[in-house]
């Protein structure tokens, strides 16, 4: 399994959480996401996993998309992307 992680700064974060109420249309190939926020809201990070790294690659077309339509006073600015192996997943 493979997570894509993306960092973004600034944004509204009650905007995001109704935009999540309504299920965006997500890429191809996604198996799960968490959204993370920190206390003060002004950074959060989007991890999508998915079973491949071929479906992470065949999914950024899509991300940059998704990008160009929630403006970036909702979204915030992006701060990184990065792709990792997802080596352990286990709730306890």
């Amino acid at each position: 399994m493979f997570a894509r992680v993306a960092t973004f700064q600034g944004g509204d974060s009650q905007r995001i959480r109704d935009m999540n109420e309504q299920r965006p249309e997500l890429p191809e190939g996604v198996r799960r996401v968490l959204l993370l926020d920190d206390e003060q809201g002004d950074k959060r990070m989007f991890v999508v996993f998915f079973d491949s790294r071929e479906a992470v690659d065949a999914a950024e077309q899509r991300f940059e998309s998704m990008g160009d339509e929630i403006p970036e006073d909702v979204r915030g600015r992006r701060l990184s992307v990065d792709v990792y192996e997802v080596v352990a997943d286990e709730e306890v």
